[in-house]
């Protein structure tokens, strides 16, 4: 199947708070412009059924976590980071949770309704202690299914990220992050919720946000974040069935030559003031690292 390249400029999106590929073909209409802003041009790759092996910069598997048999402990552990664990931002009244279905792990939160449009209650998978400082890359990849929150009205974000600290996702600490992001009026975003430089997102169409939050049959989904500390650089990465969609973006905290080392990464969902009183969720499949240290 040929590739098509669509350009797509976004404005920056604000912080989120944390916080496989399908088998039937979806094929969609050319990605629009709506709330553009120029400079950035993420790409849209379509007809891509599965995604290569990070091999770029030598990566290789250190860490996966499959959640079979109702377990956090990695299946593959060359980081010595041991079992995942949950962690939130310590707000009360959110309660955020974890529980399993078959092959999967289940977060979800609470934005109680009198909260502060500042606070941003999240749950979340962290394999932690992790050690990526200046001069390594590492590439963080989630596989996830049938998010639940408040639509049309949207207000929470599905999402991937790497921070200082420990299991406590706490607002105090650095981080970078990317996020499936639902807004207002179930506009879906995908990109970088902060730790970037420069606007870095794309709106998803409508074809791909359906099937992301069918009530019926929602597809799986992945999203990368390769994080190059060699070269200041990022990237972000969502895969829906055959569709591929690439954010780059440049570091403003983890630099090549400094910075805080990453000692946490993982999966979580979050929900933000555009939804009070509301709950959010989702399934995740697998979680991997992949990288240039470790093993």
């Amino acid at each position: 199947m040929s590739s098509k390249t669509a350009q797509v400029t976004q404005r920056v999106c604000a912080r989120v708070g944390m916080c496989m590929l399908g088998t039937a073909a979806l094929m969609l209409p050319p990605a629009t412009a709506a709330g553009a802003e120029p400079g950035f041009h993420p790409m849209i790759i379509r007809g891509t059924s599965s995604a290569a092996a990070p091999d770029a910069n030598q990566l290789r598997l250190a860490y996966q976590v499959s959640f079979e048999n109702s377990s956090l402990e990695p299946s593959l552990d060359k980081l010595n980071a041991g079992a995942m664990v949950p962690g939130d931002p310590l707000i009360p009244g959110t309660n955020p949770t974890l529980s399993f279905a078959p092959g999967e792990a289940v977060v979800s939160v609470h934005r109680p309704l009198d909260l502060s449009p500042d606070a941003f209650p999240a749950e979340s998978l962290f394999a932690t202690p992790v050690s990526f400082g200046p001069g390594s890359v590492v590439r963080l990849r989630a596989t996830y299914r049938a998010p639940v929150g408040p639509l049309p009205g949207g207000g929470f974000a599905i999402g991937l990220v790497a921070r200082t600290g420990g299991k406590d996702d706490l607002p105090t600490e650095t981080l970078v992050g990317v996020t499936v992001n639902v807004r207002p009026g179930f506009l879906v975003r995908f990109g970088a919720s902060n730790g970037n430089v420069d606007p870095a997102r794309v709106v998803l169409p409508d074809d791909v946000k359906n099937a992301i939050f069918s009530s019926t049959d929602p597809q799986p989904f992945t999203i990368e974040l390769t994080i190059d500390r060699v070269h200041g650089t990022a990237t972000g990465k969502l895969m829906v069935i055959d569709q591929v969609f690439t954010v780059p973006f440049v570091l403003s905290d983890f630099l090549a030559d400094g910075g805080p080392t990453i000692t946490a990464v993982g999966p979580g969902i979050a929900v933000n003031s555009n939804a009070p009183g509301q709950t959010a969720s989702v399934h995740i499949r697998d979680f991997r690292i992949y990288a240039n240290t470790g093993g």
